[in-house]
């Protein structure tokens, strides 16, 4: 019984040199009206889907492939003697390749297409044809995605010397990815449509689409991943975990063992902090348990990371290094200098590459400066919390001055530092900067004044002189008492959100003790 391949994509690239090479294995191609066209123009002959079937596309073109010739074709269990009795009986191919990609409803919606647009490229025979062929991977290669053409053509030429349970092997892994794509075309539908409203037209008889609310979350959510790896263990050596990851994955390891829950975590924190704090200058931090511990701008990076250790001399070992520009050798070395998990950075001179992977265990990572994931997403008993990634940090410019007398330029930088660090510590949370550089920290405590004296304590236990620094609360001051214990100490100036009850309280011990005491129009919980 002749065998057959089926072809009918909306995206053409590489299409013409896996159809030569399914001729060349011996394939009738068996083409979509569309793809035919593109075929003929590059003199590759098929047979029309239409001329196959005996039955003409119909309803403007929504019913095209939805025939039994073709579902036949693919569904025969190849093993089973009455499927091909009936396949025989029916002159129908079997269809051993299924080379199918989808309608772009993503990117169209994404252009601005409106809901009757939108409606129109919802593709029908496409998952039909692909998700049949997926299920039959018993005996029928499905391929819905271009990029994989180069392989599906090495395994189309060597089948025949191929055992059984390898090309099974390879089958079972392009369903796979077949269910999952499909998985995810049907959530960005399903997203889209429920995020939509029906609204009256101009006329009785009209209705129109559009955003509901102008809420930025739809009905429905949800996220298609696949595992990456599996991790060796989670946040203890009895919890089992893996790392999956979504397609817009925006960093490579180029050294080192493989990252851990606990490094992943910090790596991330530390990702965010740098996306979102450094500029311009040359900028490096060092994270421990997903809080900054040191951070510095400089002149270079060498210098930034030299400053960025100073900051607590003693927690930063073990810790995450990260950097907003390239590494060069001397950088390198200063990472080297002392134990650190990893180091991540946009790029690396070959030499500073060169001597970073000479050590075995140090990870080192390379991610793209351009901002990633657009929200993140946590477990609660019941379901998943789904939010913005906090990427606001408003200018300290714009912060109303309550107390004290205006600040110089480099105040105001050092200001704006502390804000945006602050950003990323633990709630409760107190940053101190002096000269670009984070004196001190205080996370994660219960009260507001409990994290001021966590941060002073440290920059007391390093020598810090805080005299003249500036400081940044995640929220607002429900007592005085935090106001007095960074005055005391030498704070110059303050930033944090209004809104207590005792702001006047608050605003007032401020001027009595001279403090420069600004509130901000937007607040930074990191829990």
């Amino acid at each position: 019984m002749e065998k057959a391949a089926l072809l009918s994509v909306t995206d053409k690239n590489g299409l013409v040199e896996l159809a030569e090479v399914l001729i060349e294995c011996g394939f009738t191609l068996l083409a979509s009206s569309g793809t035919g066209e593109y075929l003929k123009e590059h003199n590759i002959q098929t047979t029309s889907i239409e001329r196959y079937t005996g039955q003409s596309e119909f309803l403007g073109g929504r019913v095209k492939t939805l025939h039994p010739k073709i579902h036949g074709g693919i569904l025969a269990r190849r093993n089973n003697e009455k499927d091909m009795l009936e396949l025989e009986q029916n002159k129908i191919f079997p269809i051993d390749v299924a080379v199918v990609n989808l309608y772009p409803f993503s990117q169209r919606v994404s252009a601005g297409a409106n809901m009757d647009q939108a409606v129109e490229v919802i593709d029908i025979g496409g998952p039909a044809m692909i998700r049949a062929a997926a299920k039959n991977f018993y005996y029928v290669l499905p391929v819905i995605d271009p990029g994989d053409y180069r392989e599906v053509m090495e395994f189309l030429r060597s089948s025949s010397k191929i055992e059984h349970k390898q090309a099974l092997e390879f089958r079972r892994r392009y369903a796979v990815k077949v269910f999952k794509e499909l998985a995810e075309y049907n959530l960005n539908i399903a997203e889209y449509i429920s995020s939509v409203t029906c609204v009256e037209g101009d006329k009785p008889e009209a209705f129109t689409f559009c955003c509901s609310s102008g809420n930025r979350f739809s009905q429905v959510g949800g996220l298609i991943l696949e595992k990456a790896q599996d991790l060796r263990y989670g946040e203890n050596p009895h919890q089992a975990a893996a790392l999956y990851a979504d397609k817009y994955k925006s960093w490579t390891q180029l050294n080192g063992k493989e990252l851990s829950y606990n490094n992943l975590l910090d790596f991330d924190a530390t990702l965010r902090i740098i996306r979102s704090v450094s500029g311009d200058k040359p900028f490096a931090c060092i994270v421990k348990h997903l809080n900054p511990c040191g951070a510095a701008c400089s002149e270079d990076c060498t210098d930034a990371l030299k400053r960025a250790k100073a900051s607590d001399p003693r927690s930063h070992f073990g810790g995450i290094i990260g950097f907003n520009q390239k590494v060069d050798l001397k950088a390198a070395k200063e990472v080297r200098a002392d134990f650190a998990e990893i180091v991540l950075a946009p790029g690396y001179d070959d030499e500073a590459l060169n001597y970073l992977q000479k050590s075995k265990n140090l990870r080192v990572v390379q991610f793209e400066p351009a901002a990633g994931s657009k929200y993140e997403v946590r477990s609660v008993e019941g379901g998943y919390l789904f939010q913005e990634i906090d990427s606001g940090v408003s200018s300290v410019k714009e912060a109303r001055i309550v107390a004290g007398d205006g600040l110089s330029e480099q105040e105001l930088l050092d200001l704006q530092f502390a804000w945006n660090l602050c950003a990323h510590v633990r709630s409760n949370a107190i940053t101190v900067v002096k000269d670009q550089q984070l004196l001190a920290a205080g996370a994660g405590q219960m009260s507001r004044i409990d994290a001021a004296r966590v941060a002073l304590y440290k920059a007391e236990e390093h020598g810090h002189d805080l005299t003249g620094a500036v400081a940044a609360s995640d929220a607002f001051f429900p007592f005085p008492d935090t106001i007095e214990a960074l005055a005391h100490a030498g704070v110059k100036a303050i930033i944090a959100p209004g809104g207590s009850k005792r702001d006047d309280q608050v605003i007032k011990v401020a001027c009595d003790l001279n403090i420069t005491l600004l509130f901000s129009n937007d607040r930074h919980f990191r829990h």
